[in-house]
C-alpha cells in the first residue's frame, strides 16, 4: 500500500494538481493523529506521512490549544470557536448537572448525554456537522480514540447533522449515529472484535472509512481521528519501541485510505489535512494536588466543593465554590508558593494571567483558576525532548508514562500538513495555527459563508490557500509576578489572532 500511495503522489506531480480545472465538490479529509509530535515523523516510521509532509505544506509553527488535551482541542477543530463559546472546557469539567460532587470526564460519550441532557446542548455553539447540514453537504467522522472524542466530533449527529461512527458507542447495539448508518455498519462489519486494543479498533474503523463510508455515503467532509498512537505514549513515552510500533500501523491504515481515494477517482478533487492535537513528553514526577489542597487546609475533604479540581494531566483546572473572590485569592497565593506550580491564569487576581488569554473564560462551565505544572527540555528514557510534572493518585518520581495537557513547548507543538488540490505545495509555512482554523478554513473551501471572526474564532488560512502571500509572525514574551513569584508566555500573533507558545515560571 505505501507502494501505490507513492503512485499517487508521483500522479500529483506529473498532472500538475494545482493548474487542473478542479471540480467543485471537494472532498477533505482530516486525520488526527491523536498525540502525534512532528519531530517522530520519519520516512522509516511514518513513509506516508512523511511523503504528505514534502509533497505538501508544513506549518511548522503549529499549537494545540491550552488546556493540551483531545477533547477540548477535538471541539474547537469542529467548532471553529474556543472554549469561551463551544463550552468544553478540558478534558475533564465540573457541570454540577453532570455531577454536583466531582469533575467528570468527558472521554465516556454517556457523561457528554447527561451534559446534553442537563444544559440543553453539550457543545455551545454551532458544529461543522450543523453547518453543513444547513447547506446540503455532509460531515462524516470515525474515531478509534475515546467515545467522548468520537461524539464531540458531531455532537449533534443524533439529531440530524451528518454522521458520527464509533465501534464503542455501545457495542453491538450502537456504532454510529443516526441509527440508519449504525444499522448498516453493525449489519456489514459488526462490531470491532473484543478487548480495548486501539490498534484494533482502528483497523476495524478504517475499514469502515473505506468500504463503506467514502464510497457509499460519499461526504463532502471527512474527519478520521486515530486514537493508537496517544494510548502508546500514555503507557510508555514518546521514542518508546511501543509509540513506534504504533506509528507504523497508523501510517499504514492512512496509506490504504489514500489509495482507496485513487481507486475511486476522487484523486482530483480531494484535499487532506494531517495533524494532531497536542505533542506529548514523558511523566517524570507526580503530584497529588487534591491531597495538598486538603493538606494545607484549603479543601477539607476528596469529595467536598469548596474547591472541585479537574485535572488535565500537565494542568489543573479550579472550582471555587460561589466563585469567592476571597477564597480564590487564597488558593492563588498558595499556588505560588508550591515549586511543582508554573504558570496561573485567573480573573484578576495579582501574579497571574487573565484566563482570557487562553479563551477559557465561558460563562457557565469556565474554572476560576487554571495552574499548568512544571516541565524540562530533558531528554525522555528514549532521548526525545521533553519532560514534566503530572497530576495523579501519588507524588514522587515516576519511571513511566507520558502525557499532556501543560504548557511545555514539546506539547504546546503539534502536526498539521496540508496537502491537496486548494493547498500550497512543498511549503514550509512560519504562521501559527491551530485545530480552531481548520473549521473556517473547510467552509471557505466549500464556499460556505462562515460567522464572527474575532479573537475567540479561528481564522481562514488564506496563506495556505494561497490567496494571500506569505506574512511574518510577531512574537511576544508576557510576564506577571507577585512577590518571588514570576511567570512567563511566549505568544505568537498573526493577522490579530494570537496563540501560546509556552509558558514557564522564573526558578
Amino acid at each position: 500500500m505505501i507502494r501505490a500511495f507513492a503512485g499517487l503522489l508521483v500522479a500529483a506531480a506529473v498532472f500538475g494538481w494545482s493548474q487542473l480545472a478542479v471540480p467543485q465538490n471537494r472532498l477533505i479529509l482530516v486525520f488526527i493523529v491523536d498525540g502525534l509530535r512532528p519531530d517522530v515523523i520519519n520516512t522509516t516510521d511514518s513513509p506516508a506521512i512523511s511523503r504528505l509532509r514534502s509533497e505538501g505544506a508544513e506549518y511548522v509553527n503549529s499549537h494545540s490549544l491550552f488546556p493540551t488535551v483531545t477533547r477540548l482541542n477535538a471541539t474547537a477543530l469542529v467548532t471553529g470557536a474556543y472554549p469561551v463559546l463551544n463550552g468544553i472546557v478540558g478534558n475533564t469539567m465540573f457541570v454540577p448537572g453532570v455531577n454536583s460532587r466531582a469533575a467528570f470526564d468527558n472521554g465516556d460519550y454517556r457523561q457528554i448525554l447527561k451534559l446534553e441532557d442537563s444544559e440543553g446542548r453539550a457543545v455551545t455553539t454551532e458544529t461543522l456537522g450543523e453547518i453543513l447540514q444547513r447547506n446540503n453537504r455532509k460531515l462524516v467522522t470515525l474515531s478509534s480514540g475515546t467515545t467522548g472524542v468520537g461524539f464531540l466530533l458531531n455532537s449533534t449527529a443524533r439529531h440530524g447533522s451528518g454522521v458520527a461512527i464509533h465501534g464503542l458507542f455501545d457495542r453491538g447495539v450502537t456504532a454510529a449515529y443516526p441509527k440508519d448508518v449504525s444499522d448498516a455498519v453493525l449489519g456489514r462489519f459488526g462490531p470491532p472484535p473484543a478487548g480495548n486494543d486501539e490498534l484494533v479498533l482502528m483497523k476495524w474503523t478504517d475499514n469502515v472509512l473505506r468500504s463503506y463510508v467514502l464510497p457509499e455515503i460519499r461526504p463532502d467532509v471527512v474527519i478520521d481521528w486515530i486514537g493508537p498512537l496517544d494510548a502508546a505514549q500514555h503507557a510508555t513515552a514518546p521514542g518508546s519501541p511501543e509509540a513506534k510500533s504504533a506509528l507504523r500501523e497508523i501510517d499504514e491504515s492512512i496509506s490504504k485510505t489514500l489509495a482507496r481515494i485513487e481507486e475511486l477517482g476522487l484523486k482530483d478533487r480531494t484535499d487532506i489535512i494531517l495533524a494532531s492535537d497536542h505533542g506529548f513528553a514523558q511523566n517524570t514526577v507526580g503530584v497529588n494536588a487534591t491531597e495538598a489542597l486538603i493538606k494545607a487546609g484549603l479543601k477539607k475533604a476528596s469529595d467536598s466543593t469548596d474547591i472541585v479540581l479537574a485535572s488535565q494531566g500537565q494542568s489543573l483546572l479550579f472550582y471555587v465554590a460561589d466563585h469567592s473572590p476571597v477564597e480564590i485569592r487564597k488558593l492563588v497565593q498558595y499556588l505560588q508558593q508550591q515549586p511543582w506550580i508554573d504558570v496561573i491564569f485567573s480573573s484578576n487576581v495579582s501574579g497571574t494571567f487573565s484566563l482570557d488569554l487562553v479563551h477559557e473564560g465561558h460563562p457557565v462551565r469556565g474554572p476560576d483558576v487554571i495552574a499548568s505544572l512544571a516541565w524540562t527540555s530533558q531528554p525522555d528514557t528514549f532521548g526525545v525532548p521533553g519532560t514534566h510534572t503530572t497530576n495523579g493518585s501519588r507524588s514522587g518520581p515516576l519511571q513511566t508514562g507520558g502525557g499532556h495537557g501543560g504548557l511545555n513547548p514539546w506539547v504546546v507543538h503539534n502536526t498539521f500538513i496540508a496537502w491537496g488540490a486548494d493547498f500550497r505545495k512543498r511549503g514550509r509555512i512560519e504562521a501559527p495555527v491551530s485545530l480552531a482554523d481548520v473549521q473556517p478554513t473547510i467552509l471557505k473551501i466549500l464556499g460556505i459563508g462562515r460567522g464572527a471572526a474575532d479573537k475567540n474564532h479561528g481564522r481562514v488560512l488564506e496563506e495556505l490557500l494561497q490567496t494571500r502571500s506569505l506574512a511574518n509572525a510577531a512574537h511576544r514574551s508576557i510576564k506577571t509576578s507577585a512577590g518571588s513569584y514570576e511567570a512567563s508566555l511566549d505568544i505568537s500573533t498573526f493577522q490579530g489572532h494570537d496563540y501560546v507558545d509556552g509558558g514557564s515560571r522564573k526558578r
